[in-house]
C-alpha cells in the first residue's frame, strides 16, 4: 500500500470539488485489485497455527493473540505489524511483533519473550524469528518500566540464547506459526486499507 503515492497523486489531479481525491482513490483502489488483496477479513487456519487456538482476532483490529493450553503450562502468543517505515517515498517491508507468555497454573512468575518476525524475502521459504528479550513477571501484566528485567537478549551467553529460543520451539513457537502470522497481519492489513479506501469512495462520490 502506497499511502504517500495515494496523497501525491491527489493533489497532482485537479477536480472540481475534492481536488482529486475520489481519482486518486480509485486508482489506488485499482493497484491494490491487481495484487489480489483478500475481499474479506482473512482468518488464521488450524493448519497455519498447529497446537494453538485463536483467542482474539477482530477484522478492524491490529493484534492477533493465540493460546495454548494443557494441564502443565498455559502459551500465550500477540502479534502486530511494527510501524510503517518508508525509505524515500516506498514502504520499507514490515517484521512481526510478537510477545509470547509461558505460565504453569499455580506457580510464579509468568515468562515474557519479546520475538521479531522477519518480512518474507519473496523466495518461498519461512519467515523465521528473532528472540529479543526474555524476562519475568510475578504475575501477567505486572511489567513496570523501573523494574529490573534482566540484560538485554543480546548480551546472554551464546549457549542459553540458543537454549531459551529452544524452550519456545518446543513449545510452537517456531518459524511455521511466525511465517504464518507475519503473513496474516500483512494480508489483514491489506483487507483494512482497501475497506478504508472504499470508504473513502463512498464518502466523496456523494458529494
Amino acid at each position: 500500500m502506497l499511502l504517500r503515492r495515494l496523497a501525491a497523486s491527489a493533489l497532482r489531479r485537479g477536480g472540481a470539488n475534492d481536488g482529486g481525491v475520489l481519482a486518486a482513490v480509485r486508482a489506488e483502489i485499482a493497484h491494490e485489485l491487481s495484487s489480489s488483496t483478500p475481499s474479506s477479513p482473512p482468518s488464521l487456519q488450524s493448519q497455519d497455527i498447529p497446537d494453538f487456538a485463536t483467542v482474539s482476532d477482530p477484522p478492524r483490529g491490529q493484534e492477533v493473540l493465540l493460546r495454548r493450553r494443557d494441564a502443565s503450562e498455559e502459551v500465550l502468543v500477540s502479534a502486530v505489524l511494527e510501524p510503517l517505515r518508508f525509505e524515500g517515498e516506498e514502504p520499507l517491508p514490515r517484521d512481526a511483533l510478537m510477545k509470547v507468555f509461558v505460565s504453569k497454573p499455580d506457580l510464579k512468575p509468568v515468562m515474557r519473550f519479546d520475538c521479531r518476525a522477519f518480512a518474507d524475502e519473496g523466495d518461498g521459504s519461512s519467515a523465521d524469528y528473532d528472540v529479543t528479550a526474555a524476562c519475568y513477571h510475578p504475575f501477567a501484566g505486572d511489567a513496570g518500566e523501573d523494574k529490573y528485567e534482566g540484560p538485554e537478549f543480546r548480551d546472554l551467553d551464546p549457549r542459553l540464547q540458543v537454549a531459551l529460543k529452544g524452550y519456545l520451539v518446543a513449545r510452537g513457537v517456531n518459524s511455521k506459526l511466525a511465517s504464518s502470522l507475519h503473513h496474516h497481519l500483512v494480508e489483514k492489513e491489506r483487507w483494512q486499507y482497501m475497506n478504508w479506501l472504499k470508504t473513502l469512495e463512498d464518502m466523496f462520490s456523494s458529494h
